[in-house]
């Protein structure tokens, strides 16, 4: 992915992408699923991906989109960005009574709404981020991290 910018050469914005790139492998395995008519095996990548997608969620909203709301460039730009995370988790609540083709759509809109999310992110925030926050605002997001166990806990880490 992304590698021009400096963003993997700080950890947690690093631990961030790579649970991207993971995010990424799982929606390629879904989309592969349900090409060939493996639902099952979809819904089963898909809970995977779930359970990442959790706990990331919660570091950026819980961390790094309080420190960058502060910046007033960016506080619109994080606004869309967590009403995106919103959305997705408003789609995959819609899936659950879902026929099996209106399930196979909404996934693939998921997936399709995922993928642009990331892209935001990967090349608009993160750098945004990496040029906007101090060497104190790194701290509070790996203390944050800490508290929570979350670089250690992490399915991804560096």
């Amino acid at each position: 992915m992304c590698d021009h910018c400096g963003c993997r050469d700080l950890t947690p914005i690093a631990r961030l992408m790579d649970e991207h790139d993971r995010l990424r492998e799982l929606s390629t395995h879904i989309r592969g699923h349900l090409a060939s008519g493996d639902d099952a095996a979809a819904r089963a990548h898909f809970d995977e991906l779930l359970v990442l997608l959790g706990p990331h969620v919660m570091k950026e909203e819980g961390v790094l989109f309080p420190l960058l709301r502060r910046s007033e460039d960016l506080a619109e730009h994080v606004g869309v960005l967590e009403a995106e995370h919103a959305g997705l988790y408003d789609d995959v609540d819609d899936l659950d009574d879902a026929a099996a083709q209106a399930w196979r759509e909404g996934m693939v809109r998921i997936l399709d709404d995922l993928a642009e999310h990331m892209y935001k992110e990967d090349f608009g925030l993160f750098p945004a981020a990496l040029a906007t926050l101090d060497g104190a605002d790194w701290d509070a997001v790996d203390k944050w991290e800490a508290d929570r166990g979350e670089a250690a806990a992490s399915p991804v880490t560096r």
